[in-house]
């Protein structure tokens, strides 16, 4: 697709999107550009009446009928203009807010649609970032600015009607200069988005090198490793390189811009001429001749609205074209399956899969069963697969080959909500959600929101007795006045709380506590494992000292299961199992 079609596009998705959400406002705001557009025309041709009535005044000494009806006409037009430009700053008010309300809607549900895919992908997630940056204002900023050209094209069409009665070589005139001109301020504006697209990584790169710099957890890191200078040259370095771009591009927008400049300077001195010429040779009158030069100078201010308007208007158009991209990100597929629980086994059978934009298989040709009335504890090295396993069970990815199998049903045939009544997970890489105390528990069970005996019953199973006596209603973070922080052991147990709150079939804890101490942890696995045993758990840990405790243990190694049992049977095998813990327990016992 050519850059024209890509703009036509553009412009088709933008203008949708006001169909979708504004029609009514959008069209009315369309309606009142033209209205004071025509008016520019109207107003001109009665400034050109009042003079040569004034004149006829002073020759003749006498007042005709026709000058009052003239300034009674031009003065109503003046009142109009203003009423319509007032009218015009509320609509911009009313259309921002039905705009913004409705496409961030539909962009909510959307995120909900998203395959978790397009997370993984960098061309796909650079999208999903920017959507968030109020994409109904650019929207909004854009339409205004099509009207802005509507506005100024009926209004130098009007005019060049007006020029007309002089000569219409004015028109010739007003057509050569502005092709140039207008391929010029393209031309500047196109410059810019270029530059706006090579740069947008290097922004990131920018911005997440200051973030180090003004983060307090990873400042301290910095300090103490004498690395503050380091990421310092990293960000100058990159900030330069960019300097250096933007300092070349607008050097070319500069010219490009003089060129502009130049055309329209020869279309004004053009311009001039002609009309003195007309006035002197008698072709138009005084009163036309002072209209018309006045409006000469406002035609080229016009023009230059008109070509500022236009680059600036091809550059941001591409600059939202992500926002239709964004709605062509690919959804989940649909799954309609259902499964009643109680569910009593997951099995893999010859399943192999591999991310995105990667031929590495992570898992390759796995087979096994899990028995959810037991403790499963899935042990492995680092790279073996372990939590591709879980992204596969939640359903956000599908396997590449073979099939997951949940009492018999294809796990591809559910749905997320339908998995999500039989499994609930507690992630290693878990989110700090800066709402209430209340409300981060209770995610594990919503129904359980208002009971404050079961929340704080749960805050005790996993020793927050201190987190406890702060409230419930305590704001987390910094979004709200009031707001504590707590520490990453105390978040993860926070997290691991709603575990006690769900009534799902099936538990899966991937590393949950990867940020408490030893004996912290060792206590957290007793617990589960005691409070899990009528539900049954899948737990993936790399301190083999807490898988001990589960009732089975799958090995796995390079994408498959290499070894399973228990721990003692794993142990009397003398395989991979015993190595490895062997391996940790010599940590302890050195």
């Amino acid at each position: 697709m050519g850059k024209s079609e890509t703009m036509k596009k553009q412009i088709k998705d933008i203008l949708g999107m006001v169909w979708k959400y504004n029609r009514i406002l959008g069209g009315i705001k369309l309606l009142n550009a033209v209205l004071l557009a025509v008016l520019v025309s109207i107003n001109t041709i009665l400034f050109q009446k009042i003079i040569d009535d004034i004149l006829i005044l002073l020759r003749h000494k006498r007042i005709t009928t026709g000058i009052y009806v003239d300034f009674g006409l031009f003065v109503a037009a003046l009142f109009f203009d203003v009423l319509l430009t007032s009218f015009d700053n509320y609509i911009e008010i009313r259309f921002d807010m039905r705009m913004t309300d409705g496409l961030e809607r539909d962009i909510i549900q959307k995120y909900k649609n998203l395959d978790y895919s397009c997370y993984e992908k960098s061309a796909t997630y650079d999208i999903i970032s920017r959507i968030s940056k109020n994409p109904g204002e650019k929207i909004k900023i854009i339409y205004w600015k099509t009207v802005e050209i509507v506005k100024i094209v009926v209004s130098l069409a009007g005019l060049l009607l007006v020029f007309r009665q002089a000569s219409n070589l004015l028109i010739v005139i007003f057509v050569v200069f502005l092709i140039p001109m207008l391929y010029e301020n393209y031309k500047a504006g196109s410059l810019w988005f270029e530059l706006y697209e090579r740069q947008t990584m290097d922004e990131r790169k920018v911005a997440y090198y200051e973030r180090l710099l003004t983060s307090k957890i990873s400042l301290i890191e910095l300090i103490i490793y004498q690395a503050t200078d380091y990421i310092k040259s990293l960000w100058e370095k990159q900030s330069n390189k960019m300097l250096k771009e933007k300092d070349a591009t607008l050097k070319k927008v500069e010219k490009a811009l003089l060129k502009k400049s130049l055309f329209a300077a020869l279309w004004y001195i053009g311009c001039t001429g002609i009309l003195i010429h007309s006035v002197m040779t008698g072709h138009i009158s005084v009163g036309l001749f002072i209209a018309l030069f006045n409006t000469t100078l406002s035609i080229v201010d016009t023009i230059t609205n008109l070509l500022e308007t236009f680059g600036d208007f091809s550059k941001e158009i591409k600059e939202v074209s992500y926002i239709s991209s964004f709605f062509e990100l690919k959804n989940t597929e649909p799954r309609m399956g259902h499964i009643e629980a109680p569910i009593h086994f997951i099995r893999f059978e010859d399943v192999c899969f591999s991310y995105p934009n990667s031929e590495k298989e992570v898992l390759h040709d796995a087979n096994f069963e899990i028995d959810l009335s037991q403790s499963t504890a899935i042990v492995g090295e680092n790279g073996s697969g372990k939590t591709t396993i879980i992204k596969l069970l939640c359903g956000f990815y599908r396997p590449t080959k073979g099939r997951i199998l949940i009492d018999d049903h294809d796990l591809n045939e559910l749905s997320s909500q339908e998995i999500g009544k039989l499994i609930k997970v507690v992630f290693q890489d878990f989110y700090q959600y800066e709402l209430t105390i209340r409300e981060n528990i209770a995610f594990g069970n919503l129904c359980e929101l208002k009971h404050d005996d079961k929340l704080e019953e749960a805050l005790e199973l996993v020793n927050l007795k201190a987190v406890k006596n702060i409230g419930l209603d305590k704001p987390l973070g910094k979004l709200e006045k009031g707001g504590i922080d707590l520490s990453k052991g105390q978040w993860q147990r926070l997290a691991v709380s709603r575990l006690f709150l769900t009534d799902t079939t099936y538990t899966i804890l991937d590393e949950p506590t990867a940020s408490m101490d030893p004996v912290s942890e060792y206590k957290m696995y007793q617990l589960f494992y005691s409070l899990m045993k009528s539900r049954g758990s899948l737990m993936i840990s790399h301190r083999l000292i807490s898988a001990k405790m589960a009732d089975y243990i799958l090995v796995l190694k390079h994408g498959n299961i290499i070894e399973q049992g228990n721990h003692d049977d794993l142990m009397k095998s003398q395989g991979e199992y015993y190595t490895l813990f062997c391996k940790q327990a010599e940590w302890y016992t050195a």
